[in-house]
């Protein structure tokens, strides 16, 4: 099962959240950009709510231009309230007054004259997550084929 993240981003910040979600769909990591999502006649909020739902985490980039941004601020509650794993990409030059309910949070740091840093962070990190996922989910399997072979092995006995 694939790896989700919802990347919560300004609409400014487009172009950084896009090179984000090429360099992690080459590592088997989902990406949901509002951008990619469109569906025309459909309630933006609620389509934003079922998409943090279904990921397993949510990725914010904190920049000045995020700051300002009331979607991104909500986008964090929901994943909050959800309990989603938040990881914060803080850029250079953003306000840490303005982490709010991030602050205190382990973070990623951004600086845009070497971003290639920022992106092994990241990507680093979201692979162990998905590797943890990963193993977590055979670890079920398994269990469930002990439980059926328990279950109908012992009635030939």
């Amino acid at each position: 099962m694939a790896y989700r993240v919802f990347l919560s981003h300004s609409g400014a910040d487009f172009q950084v959240a896009e090179w984000i979600a090429a360099h992690s769909k080459a590592i088997g990591i989902e990406i949901y950009l509002f951008e990619f999502d469109s569906q025309p006649g459909s309630v933006v909020s609620q389509k934003i709510k079922d998409s943090i739902e279904a990921a397993d985490a949510l990725v914010v980039l904190l920049t000045k231009n995020s700051q300002t941004s009331p979607y991104v601020q909500q986008e964090i509650g929901y994943a909050e309230a959800l309990k989603r794993l938040i990881v914060p990409i803080v850029f250079k030059g953003f306000d840490g007054q303005k982490l709010a309910m991030l602050q205190g949070r382990e973070y990623v740091s951004f600086d845009p004259s070497c971003p290639q840093l920022a992106l092994q962070s990241l990507l680093t990190f979201l692979s162990n997550k998905k590797q943890e996922k990963e193993s977590s989910q055979a670890a079920l399997v398994a269990l469930g084929a002990l439980l059926l072979l328990a279950a109908f092995g012992g009635s030939n006995r």
